[in-house]
């Protein structure tokens, strides 16, 4: 008998102790619950961005936005991003339905982007596209997906595009036609 004891003893402490120490289910499945709701909600946001001598470098505004902390992101309703060029002009808007920020300053817009050149007498005047990402330290702009570009005179579609728009470079991936206003 000394030895039952002594086995079922052990047998009840070892399910105490992990019954004590076992994460509770609930707990658990409430933590990643939580993830899925943003920490915080504002609407009708502004967001300016100041260069390093006090002149705007970039300016946002959305109709919502949704902050999820753990997640790590934040993300944007009816977004429009302004780039100001070296000149301190507003040269760039970018627009779109929803975008998400993440912390590296990596923006992906989806859904009806645009990107118009707000500088009279540029080639380009719009680049139209359903995504795009922004990497907004070096504003340059990407895409897999099929795009337009608009200037005077004419309309250029392919699928995918690279672009600087500071440095006034782009490259499509794939040209599909040009299609020139004076033509039929």
């Amino acid at each position: 008998m000394n030895r039952l004891g002594i086995v079922v003893i052990a047998i009840l402490s070892s399910i105490a102790a992990w019954l004590w120490f076992a994460p509770d289910d609930t707990s658990l499945s409430m933590a990643q619950e939580n993830e899925l709701f943003p920490d915080y909600i504002a609407e009708q946001v502004v967001l300016r961005i100041y260069d390093n001598e006090g002149y705007l470098a970039d300016h946002m505004q959305a109709s919502g936005l949704e902050h999820f902390e753990q997640l790590g992101f934040t993300q944007f309703e009816q977004p429009r991003y302004t780039l100001f060029n070296e000149q301190h002009m507003a040269a760039w808007e970018i627009s779109s339905r929803f975008a998400v920020w993440f912390p590296e300053d990596k923006i992906m817009l989806e859904q009806d982007v645009a990107i118009r050149n707000l500088l009279p007498g540029e080639l380009v005047d719009r680049i139209d596209s359903v995504e795009l990402t922004i990497l907004l330290p070096e504003k340059t702009v990407q895409t897999h997906e099929a795009v337009s570009i608009e200037g005077e005179g004419f309309i250029i579609k392919g699928i995918g595009l690279q672009a600087n728009l500071e440095q006034k470079t782009l490259q499509l991936t794939t040209h599909l036609e040009t299609r020139y206003h004076n033509e039929n």
